[in-house]
């Protein structure tokens, strides 16, 4: 059941990894395709934007990549009995479920600024030489043309975040019950039972067991050597007894 339920997961992760490629190559051509509709764009714009792409699809790509492999490698293994396969999948249920941790964590301690801000009635104000009055019409009709579909990209490669995290919790909790725990722990081997001519010491089959009895059992002459056998010869009759005078 844990192989199969790998085999999804990693099924999962290719189709994150496949819509990842599709969203980058199709939000690339949607960059171009507005630089050309709305024309006299800023160059610096354009390179912006394919430049977040890319960072984008490889910020959601490689991690992806990294835990379906983890998990396609270790299916096989953890199915024939590996010890070391079920620890690494216990790592990776484990890293799945500190990132998640770690991110919903992560906006917890940022709200705190947040609502200082707010409370201090000032405005933050980053000089970095960029001027953020208005968006430009490059960036207004961009975003309005691929608001649908990254929308749903998004929103599936959030369901598939959610689905391989369940998929793979289940996985550790089946590999970590006690009929699995038996089925991974190496056995010790098992003594024969004692041979009855050798007495209680612990014997392994043997393709002669004879070979391994006293030698005064055994019988070493060769069957051309045996002299061969006769039938008895009859004793003599008794002689009758003569009349006397």
């Amino acid at each position: 059941m844990a192989f199969w339920l790998q085999l999804a997961a990693v099924t999962l992760l290719l189709g994150v990894v496949g819509a990842t490629i599709a969203q980058a190559v199709h939000y690339n051509a949607e960059v171009s395709r507005v630089a050309a509709l709305v024309g006299g764009v800023d160059p610096g714009e354009v390179r912006d934007e394919r430049a977040s792409n890319i960072m984008l699809a490889l910020f959601v790509g490689v991690p992806t990549v990294v835990l379906c492999l983890w998990l396609a490698v270790t299916a096989w293994p953890v199915r024939r009995g590996s010890n070391i396969a079920r620890i690494f999948v216990f790592v990776a249920g484990g890293g799945q479920v500190l990132l998640a941790v770690a991110q919903v964590c992560g906006g917890f301690l940022l709200a705190p600024l947040a609502f200082t801000a707010m409370d201090s009635g000032d405005d933050v104000i980053v000089d970095d030489g960029v001027s953020w009055e208005g968006d430009s019409e490059f960036i207004d009709t961009l975003y309005s043309r691929t608001e649908t579909v990254s929308g749903i990209y998004f929103v599936g490669v959030l369901l598939a975040a959610l689905s391989v995290l369940a998929i793979t919790l289940t996985v550790v909790l089946l590999l970590a019950l006690p009929p699995a725990h038996r089925y991974f722990s190496p056995k010790p081997p098992q003594a024969w039972p004692p041979h009855p001519a050798l007495g209680p010491m612990p014997y392994y089959i043997c393709p002669d067991p004879s070979a391994h009895l006293p030698a005064a059992a055994t019988i070493t002459a060769e069957p051309s050597t045996l002299a061969p056998l006769s039938a008895p010869t009859p004793a003599p009759a008794p002689a009758p007894d003569q009349p006397q005078d």
